[in-house]
């Protein structure tokens, strides 16, 4: 087994699709009862109903709503009473419409920031009273290699991916006395929604690259940045988090995990 978790209870945000969906599934395999959460609850219910047996749960979750995420966390406690994981995956990259850090509007810096920084502090704020009390508790929060350093990347995306190191840092001091752990995952490339629409809104704006498949574009360019020469897999992801989720990381906190092909050392 990669790594413990029978018995302990899990909530994964943006669990709908993509990495959050990867995540999820290593959990549940890991023996993690999982609390899968999305802004859209039919994509949540699918996800929890791919999860065999009776150890998954589906929850309408949108943490740019105060209210839609106490309502959440109250029905996951109310179901086990307590939660041991909790995973910050739910993000996004702009408003829509155009492609990261290529002449962010202030609704991607608006939008970007209310996801991915204040819906991440709502919901470590709505599960630290409780960790506090039981004097237990692992979160981890899914930053990008973008926040590392501008990666070819500027604006709010990178930006906000930044500001997730620095809380996850900040809060692992904070809550280190109470045998909580705060950690942070970056993926690379994973082939998901959002590399997808990113590599379509491309092979738009050129002709050159529109005559190439979209995922062999995609392959192409990445596979030159890489020196293990291959994307990474939502389940990847799924597998750091479930290290981190463990006990056997239990003396790792404060931490941004690189899963991304080796891509942060090419800079």
């Amino acid at each position: 087994m990669l790594a413990d978790l029978t018995g302990k209870k899990a909530l994964v945000t943006g669990a709908g699709m993509g990495i959050g969906r990867g995540i999820a599934h290593v959990l549940a395999q890991q023996g993690a009862d999982v609390a899968v959460t999305d802004l859209d609850p039919d994509l949540a219910a699918r996800v929890a109903s791919e999860i065999e047996g009776s150890r998954a749960l589906a929850l309408e979750l949108d943490v740019t709503s105060g209210g839609s995420v106490k309502r959440a966390f109250e029905e996951a406690f109310s179901r086990w009473g307590h939660l041991d994981i909790l995973v910050n995956n739910a993000g996004v990259s702009s408003a829509g419409g155009t492609l990261p850090g290529t002449g962010d509007r202030e609704e991607d810096w608006d939008v970007t920031f209310e996801v991915n920084v204040k819906g991440m502090v709502r919901c470590c704020e709505a599960v630290i009273p409780h960790m506090k009390e039981r004097r237990y508790g692992k979160i981890v929060n899914i930053a990008s290699m973008a926040g590392h350093s501008a990666r070819r990347m500027g604006g709010a995306y990178g930006v906000s991916k930044a500001a997730v190191l620095r809380y996850t840092k900040g809060l692992a001091v904070e809550l280190g006395p109470y045998n909580i752990n705060v950690n942070a995952i970056c993926p690379g490339a994973v082939w998901t929604r959002f590399h997808q629409e990113g590599w379509r809104l491309r092979q738009q704006q050129d002709p050159e690259l529109a005559k190439k498949d979209t995922y062999q574009a995609f392959l192409e360019h990445y596979e030159r940045m890489f020196p293990l020469r291959r994307p990474q897999t939502p389940e990847d992801i799924g597998k750091a988090v479930a290290f981190l989720a463990s006990d056997d990381a239990r003396n790792i906190t404060g931490q941004s995990l690189n899963v991304d092909s080796g891509a942060i050392i090419t800079d």
